[in-house]
């Protein structure tokens, strides 16, 4: 097996075997082996083979311990990665380099004799003379390679690096170039060789290309790229590889109208995936299937959408391949079998609603000749099936509603004038109810309009409600007092639209509900006029039972406690105590009111408020008494002045008492004292008058003696006044006495 003329003189020739390899795949395209397509006879003589097994005999079979190596080969062959193996040769003890390097469908391997390298100062001579052939060789390779590039279809140029004067790599320059090049770029052999591949390309260096040959030198490893060419307006596939430390090989092909082709496949593709994922029809396209050129025997499953595979609760991988006799045995006799059959001899279109037993769904079939086959679109309509028949049961209920239901209820359709302004309803259905209310029959109301029979609705709240429901869509609720048309009721309403001309129209007759309101009205009114009307403070607080602080809200507040408190009344409402009195907790009212809801009894008391920040301080009479299960109603009077009063008569009649006491200790004091100088009246008095009397006239002794005797009347006077001065301050304890004595 080999290949023309010098070529294969070269390679038998050759001190290295040389053995070309194809790859053999199983049906999934993975390698199972690889059979020998060229070998050289130095592949012989190093491996010990003999011709007949490297041609009969897979790599495996004859050389089972190449398995080793399988996962490796697989890269060469299929990533182009080359592997060099070092192998030690029991035939003749001796040391190989094998080196596998891709080759289209399989790889080559070229087996080095590296033993003289392990022993390289005893073999140098050979190792020159290996050299000087290797020269040689390299020059029927160059003529060689000379020969396959002037032949070659394909675009080929072999580039040499460019350095600078410290060895850095700064551009490439064409060494050989075949023609097939030359015609691609437009260039002359001249012109490409004389020139930098950055002058023949600008874009060279800026688009990467030239980092990408520059690694292929470093690393070794090919480099493979699609890259547009703006010169020629062409996509090139562009190929290289690494010849030696200076050079690499680059290959183009011109991929333009295989880029074009493959985008426009590609679109196609596109569209036809966008449709199917997105349809939410299911879709499946048959490929007929004949046993003979006349006799149809089944449909094969081509494609199915995303849609097909829910509807049918198949696996798009399991089911494509597939006849349709295996997916569903029973087809001829209870599926669509016939249909396919007559659809694919016809040609003429089959479209049809049927119940699918296997999947227990009403389906809209349209079945549709493609090419040889079949495509097969599915619409699951069990839904609207299933909403026809609710519709068919709603209209019957809505029909027993409008017969049973006690309000009012038409259906109404709006009259447009011609600019398409509503100018009037007409009936449309109508509840057994309004036929009551109104006193007209079924047949004087459908069809009639409505301000034709009832005018008075223009002038009522119904008219701009009907209107507003029409335009913006937006459900009207409404009350009215309708005093027109004969009738006198309180209504309340809601008016809602069907579409943009219907709207649904109900009411119910409230006038017991609205007069006794009215009534309520009244009497909050009245006692709210009796509540503003008090002097003292009222209001009503309630406690959320959830709330873990047992914070009262305010919820009612009448006009005195607004004055009392310099608030106005809807500063209050609504809002919690500690926000109007901050410190309502700290002075006890807090507590009165919780004592008054928990033990539902009656709590007064005189509590002051107030540390001379709040404008609410000052003293308060109030009282506290449940109302109902969570709330309290609060009275209150702002007794400031009255408590200053009864401060101020405190601290008088203290100040009285205080004077009482000193005057009775004056009195004390005095009436003491004043007992002397009496006691010494009375003395001299007495001794005047037994030793001196004599000598007295009658008079003197009269006078004498009326002193005396008031003396003796001031001295009583005084112990008098020395008693009660004594009996004020040193009161006797109280016991019982004898109120007969008395």
């Amino acid at each position: 097996m080999g290949s023309p003329g010098l070529l294969a003189e070269l390679l038998d020739n050759s001190p290295h075997g040389v053995v070309a390899y194809e790859a053999v795949r199983d049906a999934d395209g993975q390698i199972l082996d690889y059979r020998t397509i060229y070998h050289n006879a130095q592949a012989l003589v190093i491996t010990g083979h003999t011709a007949r097994q490297m041609t009969d005999q897979l790599l495996f079979q004859r050389a089972p311990h190449a398995h080793i190596q399988a996962e490796a080969l697989r890269q060469v062959v299929d990533y182009r990665i080359p592997c060099d193996v070092q192998e030690l040769m029991p035939v003749n003890n001796r040391w190989f380099t094998f080196e596998n390097r891709p080759l289209a469908g399989g790889y080559f391997t070229i087996i080095r004799d590296v033993n003289d390298l392990k022993r390289a100062e005893a073999q140098l001579t050979g190792q020159n003379e290996l050299l000087r052939h290797s020269a040689d060789q390299a020059d029927q390779q160059q003529q060689l390679l000379r020969s396959v590039l002037d032949a070659s279809p394909g675009s080929i140029t072999v580039e040499r690096a460019v350095r600078d004067e410290v060895g850095t790599v700064i551009d490439f320059q064409a060494i050989l170039v075949n023609p097939a090049a030359l015609v691609l770029g437009g260039h002359t052999e001249e012109d490409v060789l004389s020139r930098r591949i950055s002058d023949l390309n600008p874009a060279f260096k800026p688009s990467g290309l030239m980092a990408a040959y520059q690694t292929v030198l470093d690393t070794g490893e090919p480099f493979r790229v699609d890259f547009f060419y703006p010169h020629l307006g062409k996509f090139l596939d562009i190929s290289v590889t690494r010849l030696d430390d200076e050079h690499v090989t680059v290959l183009f092909s011109d991929i333009t109208q295989v880029r074009q082709d493959a985008r426009m496949l590609q679109q196609q593709n596109d569209l036809l995936d966008g449709v199917l994922r997105t349809s939410e029809n299911a879709i499946i396209v048959y490929q007929t299937v004949y046993d003979t050129p006349e006799h149809l025997t089944d449909f094969r499953v081509m494609l199915t959408n995303q849609a097909a595979s829910q509807l049918f609760n198949l696996s798009p991988d399991g089911v494509v391949g597939k006849r349709i006799t295996d997916l569903y045995p029973e087809t001829k006799e209870t599926g669509l079998w016939h249909q396919y059959a007559e659809v694919c001899r016809t040609g003429v279109t089959y479209q049809a609603t049927c119940f699918d037993v296997d999947i227990q769904r009403w389906l809209d079939v349209t079945i549709n000749k493609l090419g040889d086959g079949l495509v097969a679109t599915f619409s699951d309509v069990t839904l609207a099936r299933q909403a026809a028949e609710q519709t068919e049961s709603q209209a019957r209920l809505f029909d027993g509603v409008l017969d049973s239901i006690t309000s009012g209820l038409s259906v109404l359709e709006a009259v447009r004038d011609d600019a398409g302004a509503v100018v009037d309803v007409r009936y449309v259905r109508v509840s057994r109810a309004i036929l009551t209310d109104t006193g007209l029959s079924e047949a004087q109301l459908l069809g009639q309009t409505m301000l034709t029979l009832f005018p008075g609705v223009r002038q009522s709240a119904y008219w701009p409600s009907y209107v507003a429901a029409l335009e913006t869509g937006e459900p009207q609720h409404f009350e009215v007092h309708y005093q027109y048309d004969g009738f006198d009721n309180y209504t309340d309403n809601w008016v809602t639209r069907i579409d943009s001309d219907r709207i649904i129209s109900i009411y119910t007759i409230i006038n017991d509900y609205k007069r006794a309101t009215l009534a309520l009205a009244k009497q909050a009114e009245r006692t709210a006029s009796v509540l503003n009307g008090a002097i003292n403070g009222i209001l009503l607080l309630e406690i959320n039972p959830a709330d873990a602080t047992q914070e009262f809200i305010i919820r009612q507040a009448n006009q005195a406690s607004a004055t009392l408190l310099g608030l106005p009344v809807e500063s209050m409402v609504n809002r919690p105590m500690n926000d109007v009195f901050p410190h309502y907790r700290r002075f006890g009212f807090h507590t009165l009111f919780v004592r008054a809801l928990t033990t539902g009894q009656l709590q007064r008391a005189e509590l002051d408020y107030g540390d001379g920040t709040d404008s609410q301080n000052g003293y308060y009479d109030i009282s506290a008494v449940k109302q109902g299960a969570t709330g309290i109603v609060l009275t209150f009077m702002d007794i400031s002045d009255q408590k200053n009063l009864r401060q101020r008569q405190e601290r008088l009649l203290a100040e009285l008492k205080s004077s009482n006491a000193s005057l009775e200790q004056f009195a004390y004091v005095a009436s003491h004292d004043l007992q002397e100088p009496l006691r010494k009246i009375q003395s001299f008095g007495d001794i005047l008058l037994a030793e001196h009397g004599d000598m007295l006239p009658d008079d003197g002794r009269d006078m004498l003696r009326r002193m005396q005797a008031a003396a003796g009347r001031m001295n009583v006077l005084i112990r008098d006044l020395l008693a009660y001065s004594r009996l004020s301050m040193q009161q006797e304890p109280f016991a019982p006495v004898n109120l007969n004595d008395i």
